[in-house]
């Protein structure tokens, strides 16, 4: 089992950020994910493996000026 911005989601072996996130409802925003605390940004979401008990909180991307 692993926690997805606080609701429990069934974990698979081989899980990957990417898979997490197309099963996720509007997931548009997300351009960062926190993985068990460290950041991992959009471009390895595929290639990032996501171990059993894990906790992701998924982050907008914040821009200002």
């Amino acid at each position: 089992m692993i926690e997805v911005d606080d609701k429990k989601m069934q974990w698979s072996e081989g899980m990957t950020i990417a898979s997490i996130l197309k099963q996720v409802e509007d997931v548009s925003f997300c351009s960062v994910v926190r993985l068990n605390g460290r950041l991992v940004s959009s471009p390895k979401f595929s290639q990032t493996q996501v171990p059993d008990k894990s906790i992701l909180q998924l982050l907008p991307l914040v821009a200002g000026g």
